[in-house]
């Protein structure tokens, strides 16, 4: 979740940065299998990760971690966990998305990068998008990637739209097309993710509500139909698919919930179990259990250094402790 500001028009709007691939989506467990209730789950801190933002699983389970400061990957370290910063320097990054062997990762300072995974990934600018607030990410099924604009910015007016890039057939550090590729019923669009030919966003709706809309791909990669899938009381920030159900981060709420595919509620926390989450996402081996919940919980906008989020959690099944 980016923007500026107050507090209150930021939850005004929905809120939050995402990323993922399809893979991500490929139900490496059986969506009734987990656990997303306070009677039969707990929250773990696991380590601290200023200002955590958005979630992304390579395809052989490695963890990246984005944050106000830099990505960070995630790995063992004894009983507990490490995190490496894979930018040289200091950023504010949001989206993370993965293409074959191609991390990328969206940045408030307007601008796409990306790194080989390597066994020591290292992030670099690749793209000048031109764009005041890219947030969520993710790649698409014919080799391009999508992002979203919004919802805040902190240097230029909401300008809400899915961006499309398209990707260099011979080389993944080169985009040769940037389009603005929809905007219909977007008011403030956050998170993003992808299953099949379907772009799943979380967005504000109409009248300041929360929904998640879809958008379908048609074969010539224009937009096809869109729909509102599921809408909220309260507004969501990030999201991620378990096949087709949905797993969501609600920031002002604190809490995190699991969705039926049709939009029915099957399992929710209860409030203010997580201080500010923005990204939540089923674990994968050989880092987490497939019945894991990973949430970043931000914390409070703009503070990276105290013990109000700023920290990376598991929840999973108690009797698993």
């Amino acid at each position: 979740m980016r923007g500026g500001g107050v507090m209150t028009a930021l939850l005004a709007l929905a809120l939050g940065a995402c990323g993922g691939d399809d893979g991500d989506t490929a139900a490496p467990v059986d969506p009734a299998a987990l656990c997303v209730d306070d009677a039969c789950g707990e929250k773990i801190e696991l380590l601290p990760i200023a200002d955590a933002e958005n979630l992304l699983f390579t395809d052989d389970g490695r963890l990246f971690v984005s944050g106000g400061t830099n990505v960070f990957e995630i790995v063992r370290d004894g009983d507990g966990y490490a995190a490496f910063a894979i930018r040289d320097g200091s950023c504010n990054f949001t989206g993370l998305a993965q293409r074959g062997d191609v991390l990328y990762a969206n940045c408030f300072d307007g601008r796409l990068y990306a790194a080989r995974l390597t066994a020591a990934p290292l992030l670099e600018p690749i793209h000048e998008l031109g764009l005041a607030a890219p947030n969520g990410l993710v790649d698409g099924p014919d080799g391009e990637l999508y992002l979203v604009n919004g919802p805040l910015a902190t240097s230029a007016a909401p300008d809400p739209k899915i961006v499309r890039l398209r990707l260099d057939p011979a080389d993944p550090f080169k985009v040769i097309e940037q389009t603005d590729w929809f905007s219909e019923g977007l008011l403030g669009p956050n998170g993003i993710q992808r299953h099949g030919r379907r772009l799943y966003v979380s967005n504000t709706g109409l009248g300041g509500l929360g929904e998640i809309r879809t958008v379908d791909i048609a074969a010539d990669g224009t937009p096809a139909t869109s729909r509102q899938l599921l809408s909220f009381t309260s507004l969501p920030d990030d999201f991620s698919l378990v096949g087709e159900h949905l797993l969501v981060a609600y920031f002002g709420g604190g809490r995190i919930a699991l969705y039926a595919p049709d939009g029915a509620l099957l399992q929710r926390t209860g409030p203010a179990r997580f201080s500010f989450p923005s990204q939540v996402r089923v674990g994968r081996p050989p880092l987490f259990a497939p019945t894991d919940i990973l949430v970043t919980e931000k914390g409070v906008i703009g503070d990276t250094a105290s013990a109000i989020g700023n920290r990376l959690s598991v929840f999973r099944p108690a009797a698993s402790r």
